[in-house]
């Protein structure tokens, strides 16, 4: 054993121990033990958790952004690395890196980055989340109205080239897309989420049917949840084979919502950030506004929150459980990326320990 974490209140992703130890060689969970500490573990480095929280790191499919280099504005290497940096001081070990609608040429750009950064070895980016321009023009919310459009094949396949395997998810309004469109996409290994969509409850209900897996930003940007006509939010919530993400930043969703959504979906639902950062320049403009950002003219454009604090604000303003909050920003969105977020023998070592009121106390593993 190369190192011990010992004295811990273990998270495993599935249940709590107690008291718990942990032992790490090369990067990995090697054992995960309850109970007192074995003899063997004496010639190996311990490091003393003093009863604290040890859990998964975090995993955020959705951030657009951070340190003032929005990825859209700033499409570059430099920019996925201020990225990856920022979300891991935070606790997120695996970030899609994601823009909003913008000009083919720019969606180019952007896939091409991220796959320089990639090939280059670059760490905490998984790819790219492309959130439109292939999306209903009814719910763009603060999407460029300009740049929507409907995606024709060769749109696909050129974009599938470009990316070189670095697009791993796109929301999409499915209504406005054909089936072979959501054929190559899914053929390609491509996650894809319905969002910024006009679909009827009764179309939503057949997306599952045509291959989507996800829903994005449950609530926001999407056919409402009314009483005549549920909308794509009530399909999210009781079509057992659609799973959403939701923003725990108390500003996108009221909690009581969240509450909702978590009671009816249990471990269908998952947390992103939604992050973006500030930028006075370009098309997407994002200024600070507390635990979110709007655009100039007042629309809300993002949240400011990190994954920790979503944690937080779920447990206490929506009465999410810790088991919950943490299964929601860690295991259940690293399983779409083919991630184990769990503290279980093979696993990663990413890890953080989180104090008796929930702060970040040290990082392990990334």
């Amino acid at each position: 054993m190369k190192q011990w974490l010992i004295n811990a209140r273990v998270f495993t992703g599935q249940q709590w121990l107690p008291q718990a130890h942990v032992g790490i060689i090369d990067d990995c969970i090697a054992t995960v033990q309850p109970g007192p500490l074995p003899p063997e573990a004496a010639p190996a480095p311990v490091f003393d958790c003093a009863g604290q929280a040890l859990v998964p790191a975090f995993t955020d499919l959705q951030v657009y952004g951070a340190q003032g280099r929005l990825f859209s504005q700033y499409p570059d290497t430099d920019s996925l690395a201020a990225l990856a940096h920022a979300q891991a001081q935070q606790g997120t070990a695996h970030s899609l890196v994601t823009i909003a609608t913008q000009p083919l040429t720019v969606v180019h750009q952007c896939l091409r980055a991220v796959s320089s950064y990639l090939q280059q070895g670059g760490s905490g980016i998984a790819g790219l989340h492309l959130e439109g321009p292939f999306i209903h023009p009814e719910r763009r919310g603060a999407h460029r109205a300009d740049w929507v459009r409907v995606p024709t094949p060769d749109d696909i396949r050129h974009l599938l080239d470009v990316a070189a395997g670095s697009l791993k998810m796109m929301t999409l309004a499915p209504e406005c897309c054909s089936d072979e469109v959501l054929r190559l996409l899914r053929d390609a290994g491509v996650l894809l989420s319905a969002g910024h969509s006009n679909a009827s409850y009764q179309q939503a209900m057949q997306f599952a049917s045509r291959g989507i897996q996800l829903v994005t930003h449950l609530y926001n940007a999407m056919s409402p949840l009314q009483h005549r006509q549920p909308g794509l939010a009530l399909a999210a919530l009781l079509h057992t084979g659609l799973h959403a993400s939701i923003i725990p930043d108390g500003v996108h969703v009221h909690p009581a919502m969240l509450q909702l959504a978590h009671q009816v979906m249990g471990d269908r639902l998952f947390f992103i950030t939604d992050a973006v950062t500030q930028c006075t320049e370009g098309p997407y403009q994002h200024y600070h506004s507390g635990t979110h950002y709007t655009l100039p003219d007042g629309t809300l454009s993002g949240s400011a929150i990190s994954m920790l604090q979503g944690v937080q604000l779920a447990m206490q303003q929506a009465g999410l459980s810790a088991t919950d909050a943490l299964r929601k920003a860690a295991t259940l969105p690293a399983r779409w990326l083919g991630i184990q977020a769990e503290l279980a023998p093979g696993a990663p070592a990413q890890l953080l320990l989180l104090s008796a009121d929930w702060q970040l106390v040290r990082r392990f593993g990334f």
